[in-house]
């Protein structure tokens, strides 16, 4: 598991060149790879309630390099087994959840793959939209970045209790 290209494509192809290339003042960018977004994005993704369907009505791509992918598998395998975990609405069994996310991941169901890659695309919507739209200046984008980070941090650490627990549980 991720051990290939990634491409994102369409319009979330488009927006992840925007978060990573348009620079907001003369050196800063929001994200400084495509790796970075494809990293935060599933989190985002899931903790905004946002999936989204793959975009075919656009031919823009931008890809992550195997090699990269590879270097960043541990990061990218916690960030799936956080969402397989997690994600009651895919699959309310907890057990089943927990095999998921710590058993069976190995075999690589396309069907858990596609709705990890739902909440990407999803995540780069909500990313975009909380971060690119509306900004017009450097003071914008920071401003953006800021509200954005402080609303992370709510949602987020309303998850943490139930990770923890999920966690035991997987151990026993």
């Amino acid at each position: 598991m991720f051990t290939h290209d990634y491409s994102f494509r369409g319009s979330h192809a488009e927006k992840v060149k925007d978060l990573v290339t348009y620079k907001f003042d003369k050196e800063h960018t929001l994200f400084e790879r495509n790796m970075d977004v494809y990293l935060m994005a599933p989190i985002v993704g899931f903790l905004y309630n946002k999936k989204s369907a793959l975009d075919k009505t656009k031919t823009s791509t931008t890809n992550i390099l195997a090699e990269i992918m590879i270097k960043y598998q541990k990061e990218l395998m916690f960030t799936y087994r956080l969402v397989m975990l997690l994600d009651k609405e895919y699959e309310d069994d907890v057990e089943k959840r927990i095999n998921k996310a710590f058993r069976d991941y190995a075999k690589e169901d396309p069907k858990d793959l596609e709705e990890y890659d739902s909440y990407v695309r999803g995540g780069v919507d909500v990313l975009y939209e909380k971060l690119m739209k509306d900004a017009t200046q450097a003071d914008d984008y920071i401003r953006n970045l800021y509200e954005f980070m402080a609303d992370f941090e709510d949602r987020y650490s309303q998850n943490s209790d139930e990770i923890i627990d999920l966690c035991k549980l997987a151990k026993e």
